[in-house]
């Protein structure tokens, strides 16, 4: 097995075999990563394209759980996403007001 990570990390630095330190909170976050993974998931460009109207079903109180779950599951993972899900809501309560 350490000689295909090995393999791995020479691909992953271009041909170059650097080491480096990975903390210990970094691999924590990793793992849950990987723990939570689906066999189908939704990618960024996925949630963009899908976010007004799951936005718009979540500020009208509707169950989005079984309507969007791989958005509702991509924005419990993605920060940036979900940055962007929360200016979306910030915007249409404001314009609801």
């Amino acid at each position: 097995m350490s000689g295909l990570l090995d393999r791995f990390w020479v691909w992953f630095s271009g041909g170059r075999r650097t080491s480096f330190a990975v903390s210990p909170s970094s691999l924590a976050v990793l793992g849950r990563q990987i723990v939570s993974t689906q066999e189908v998931e939704f990618d960024c460009n996925d949630v963009y394209r899908l976010l007004d109207q799951f936005a718009e079903a979540v500020l009208q109180g509707e169950n989005v759980e079984p309507w969007m779950p791989l958005i509702r599951a991509h924005l419990e993972r993605c920060p940036d996403c979900r940055a962007e899900f929360e200016a979306l809501m910030r915007t249409l309560r404001t314009a609801k007001a």
